[in-house]
This record gives C-alpha cells, structure tokens and sequence, in this order.
C-alpha cells in the first residue's frame, strides 16, 4: 500500500538536522552544492521534501536535507513546504521512500545505493532486503551484490566521498581495499593529483600491485621514489604531461626489456637522421623485427612526381 502523506508548512525550527538515520549521502557530500545554493535562492524549492513525525513537534528528515538546507542557508526563511509522514511510519518504509525519491533523481551513486542496504539491513533479512530493492537498481536478487555493495563502505570516508562523486572508479575501489592503509591512500594521492581516468586509475593499479610484488616491496615504496616525486612536483604544471610521464615510467619498471627495445629503437631512428614530417615505427611489442616508414605527400602531384624514384628504389631490394 503506498505510504500516507500529508502536506504540511513546517517550521524549520521543528527539523531534526543531526538525525542522519534517512540518509544515504557520505558525510563529506551532505551540504548543498553552490548550484542548489543559487537555485533555491531564485525560486525557493521546487520539490518538497519528505518529513517524518519524530515527536510532538520534532521531525525527521526522510528526503530532502540539502534542499532543507539550501533554503535556511539563502532564504532565512522560518517555514517550508513539506510532505508529512505519520510517526508509526516504519523505518524501512522510510528508507524504501528515500531511495525511491534517489532513483527518481536518475543518477544514484554506488555509495548512495550501499549505504541504503547498509541501514536497510537493520530492519530486513538480507533475503527479503535483496528481494525488494536489487530489482529496482538493475541487480539480480542475490546476496553476493548486497555484499559487493557493502564492500565499498570500508573505505576511508575522503576515498568514499570520491567514489560518490565518481572521480574514483568503484571498480579501481574495490582494488584499493585488497591494499594495506598506506598502499591505498598513496594510490589515490597520485590518482586525485593528476585526475586520472578510469583506464589509466586500474592502470597504475595494476601495475604499481605488480612491481610490489615482484620487488618484495610496497606500493608506496615504488610512488615514493624520486622519478615519481619529480614527474608529481607541482611546478610541473601540465597534468597532461605528468600523466603521460608517469605512465611511461611505471611501464618502464614493469617491462624493462620493453623500455630497453624501445630505446635502441629510437637510437637507431636518430642515426638515420629522417626529416621532421618522416615517421618510423616498430611492430607492436617488437613481435617482429618489422619496421614501418611513413612518408607524407602534400598531394597527389607530389607523390606522381616522387613515386618513379621510390619505385625504382624498391625494385633493386
């Protein structure tokens, strides 16, 4: 049956905003952004949020902190339209509404959608818990993506915070958990300091696991070495640039022999002296001792012109 509302104009004064028991935003992501800010401040808020009697005058907040906020914060004023549910509410029917009112929003996070099983699971089975709402977020009903879910929530609160606002892939999360405090918070430094993508995060995951292992060492250990702490110095300022550094020098360490072909490689370019606009390439990982000239025509009566003497060329091969 669907939950009983009652709209109501509430006294700000009445809401309990140290009650965090409905919310499923991490703590560094619970004040309203500059953008909600100006928009309340323009047109006050546009969608009520829900309440729930918590006493005689007291009430919770089921949905809608931010906007709660957002209107004290930039429109002083001292009452709002809300809508109301009734103190026998069930908590779980509470949590059910917020994260029906989250998905509505179209965007709910991975961090959003753990935190909702994590406070659901004190008033339901994991069962009936996967049951009701891993459907609703495109899962299968198995307690294995409750648990995948849950996972997340022990990282550190800044590295959750990241993964909600999505500049740290759940994924590359997953794979920082499996690392020690130290390992981890040295991974995501150097991911936050150059902003990293997704491919290149599991990237220099992976590859930082590899050379720890294979030198008996520890991931910071390799991020600590004056290569990295020179390609991170901030007067570099091109994260362009350091990125691509810093990937070329991680792959060095990983595939030595690699980087040692790759360098007589270009040795051996340089002693040719070729022109500027003339490329030469290798095959790829050197599989073969193919190579590969590249000659730009800068149309096709340059090339007519040029072409008998490249062919004649290649005839006495």
């Amino acid at each position: 049956m669907p939950p009983t509302f009652r709209s109501s104009l509430i006294n700000l004064h009445h809401i309990n905003f140290l009650d965090f028991s409905n919310s499923l935003t991490p703590e560094e992501a619970r004040e309203p952004s500059a953008e909600l800010l100006a928009s309340v401040a323009r047109t006050g808020i546009l969608h009520p949020p829900i309440l729930r009697e918590q006493g005689r005058t007291t009430m919770e907040i089921v949905t809608g902190r931010r906007r709660l906020l957002a209107a004290q914060q930039t429109q002083h004023n001292i009452s709002t339209i809300c809508l109301v549910l009734p103190a026998d509410t069930l908590p779980a029917e509470a949590l059910a509404i917020n994260l029906e009112d989250t998905l509505l929003r179209g965007d709910i996070t991975v961090v959003e959608q753990a935190i909702f099983f994590q406070k659901i699971l004190d008033h339901l089975d994991e069962n009936e818990a996967a049951r009701r709402f891993l459907p609703a977020l495109g899962l299968e009903p198995h307690r294995h993506q409750l648990h995948n879910l849950l996972q997340l929530l022990g990282l550190e609160e800044h590295l959750l915070g990241a993964v909600h606002e999505r500049r740290l892939h759940d994924g590359v999360a997953r794979e920082l958990l499996s690392l020690n405090f130290t390992d981890r918070l040295s991974l995501y430094e150097v991911m936050e300091i150059l902003s990293l993508s997704v491919s290149n995060q599991k990237k220099i995951t992976a590859t930082c696991r590899e050379l720890a292992a294979r030198h008996n060492t520890s991931v910071m250990a390799i991020l600590s070495q004056p290569e990295v702490r020179e390609i991170l110095d901030p007067q570099e300022t091109n994260i362009p640039q350091k990125t691509a550094r810093l990937m070329l020098w991680l792959t060095e360490q990983r595939f030595p022999s690699l980087a040692a072909a790759e360098q007589e490689f270009r040795t051996f370019a340089a002693t040719l002296k070729l022109p500027s606009a003339v490329t030469l390439s290798h095959s790829p990982s050197f599989e073969q001792d193919q190579m590969h000239l590249s000659i730009p025509f800068a149309n096709r009566e340059e090339l007519r012109r040029v072409w008998p003497l490249i062919a004649n060329t290649l005839k006495t091969q």
